[in-house]
């Protein structure tokens, strides 16, 4: 789920500070012009022209602390008054949690519609309009619960009506976020194709949400002209004593001038201001990551199921200590590593020269991922290739991915989640490709499944046809999550597995 509110909480802030600011905002727009800067060689109008925009930037909780009288503490009401905050908290989390706008369902027959992706996704920010005293404690939930949602390659895969979501052709879709609200973002949803993954997405996508500067504590700054994250040092030092000399500057003219910056107070408000500032803007750490293959994803997607049973070359296939899988002489370098794992032997290198194994995308976490603290691998492909799928899902149980300070990512031991669903009777691509298997039933290329009932994942009369009686392709997809622990024991819980 991607996050939808991009610039709703800057509507929030004019909505609930209109009254409060709209005289000040009119005095401002008749002061500000170039017959008052011609006449302002002191610079007092810039100065405050450069606060108000400063101010614009900050999210509304910022500026109702500065007059905290003008907000109700809703005493009578239960929800404050009875429910401890941390009841409140789960309530914020849940009700803000994005989710499938119904009334605007994707047609079927594309290649993006899916369990989860049915239709675009939803944000229930109308919440935070409901009082200042609840937009206070959840106007940074939205962007903490849900994650950002990237796409890195076709571009057909990708669902319209989702302006968060970023892709390889608009990397600037991100700015639709303010720095202080991408700044609060936790956690990533990446849908990869395996040559894009095996090409450089780990690092791409990393740059893409900041992780290098959100590690390092940073302060979010926007987005570079090629659409990355910015991050930067905060200015903590510089911005004291600039204060300290506008303070100086203008303690003359403060009775006359009510156009300079905001509301004063104690050194120890400013202080506290100042912090809440700083939290607000420092880059969270982004602690969870989904990586995503459709069924469409695999080098060897568009194969027939029986040639995938007789040749490697054509069946699924991943791993993550080799940079490139879709060769004939390493297409079987899943099992390879697989067999070397299950005996205990040491990490395959596959033969690997120095530089080639800089490419490894199961290495890249160490660097460009360095906090996170959950993995979950999500793989979908035609249930007619579930016998290759579930290969791949027995090889990845025994991976490890390396992190900093002895950690590293492993299995954690569960089993695997798994998602029967169906969809179209036929898609654009069948055609264009020659592709008849995928409306074969579901049995003919292996012994039928039925330990997993079929998912209902739209309304019913949506005239989606996904009755068990109408025709229709069938899917599967199967999830495993993987937990940050210590090398030692992501080691032992491979022994005990084998």
């Amino acid at each position: 789920m991607g996050i939808k509110t991009w610039a709703v909480t800057s509507k929030v802030l004019r909505r609930l500070g209109r009254d409060q600011a709209k005289s000040r905002d009119v005095d401002n727009r008749q002061d500000h012009g170039v017959v008052a800067s011609m006449s302002d060689p002191s610079g007092r109008v810039r100065t405050a022209a450069a606060a108000r925009r400063k101010a614009e930037r900050l999210p509304l909780a910022v500026q109702i602390l500065d007059t905290p009288d003008l907000v109700d503490r809703q005493s009578r009401c239960p929800l404050f008054a009875k429910l401890p905050a941390e009841l409140r908290e789960l309530i914020w989390d849940y009700a803000l949690t994005g989710y499938e706008d119904s009334e605007a369902l994707y047609p079927l027959d594309k290649h993006y519609t899916r369990p989860g992706q049915a239709a675009p996704m939803r944000v229930a920010v109308s919440l935070l309009l409901t009082c200042r005293a609840v937009y206070l404690e959840a106007f940074l939930v939205p962007f903490q619960v849900n994650p950002m949602t990237v796409f890195d390659g076709h571009p057909d895969v990708v669902p319209p009506d989702n302006p968060l979501q970023c892709t390889p052709s608009n990397l600037r879709l991100c700015r639709k976020l303010r720095p202080w609200q991408f700044a609060n973002i936790s956690s990533v949803d990446m849908r990869v194709q395996q040559f894009m993954l095996e090409g450089g997405s780990i690092e791409r996508v990393s740059r893409l949400s900041g992780n290098k500067g959100r590690h390092e504590g940073h302060e979010a700054r926007g987005f570079t002209l090629a659409g990355y994250a910015s991050f930067s040092p905060a200015k903590e030092a510089n911005n004291n004593n600039n204060n300290n000399n506008n303070n100086n500057s203008n303690n003359s003219n403060s009775n006359n001038n009510n156009n300079t910056s905001p509301s004063g107070g104690s050194g120890a408000a400013m202080e506290t201001r100042a912090a809440l500032v700083r939290s607000i803007f420092m880059g969270k750490k982004i602690t969870r990551l989904t990586l995503r293959m459709s069924r469409t994803d695999w080098w060897a997607w568009t194969a027939h199921p029986q040639a995938g049973a007789d040749d490697p070359h054509e069946a699924l296939r991943l791993e993550p200590m080799i940079n490139v899988t879709d060769r004939r002489e390493t297409s079987g370098a899943m099992l390879a590593g697989y067999a070397a794992r299950r005996e205990g032997r040491r990490e395959p290198d596959f033969d690997l020269d120095e530089f080639e194994k800089q490419g490894r995308w199961g290495m890249q976490f160490e660097e460009h991922w360095p906090d996170l603290q959950r993995l979950e691998l999500v793989l979908e492909t035609y249930v007619a290739k579930e016998a290759q799928l579930d290969m791949v899902v027995a090889c990845a149980k025994l991976w490890t991915f390396p992190l900093r300070e002895g950690r590293r990512l492993a299995w954690d031991g569960e089993g695997e989640s798994v998602v029967r669903w169906r969809g179209a009777s036929e898609y654009g691509y069948d055609t264009e490709l020659g592709m008849s298997w995928p409306n074969d039933r579901p049995h003919t290329h292996g012994p039928r499944r039925n330990d997993t009932p079929v998912a209902q994942w739209r309304p019913s009369d949506a005239g989606n046809k996904t009755d068990a009686a109408g025709p229709a392709q069938e899917f599967v997809m199967k999830s495993l999550v993987f937990t940050r622990r210590r090398s030692v024991d992501a080691a032992a819980a491979v022994s005990l597995d084998g």
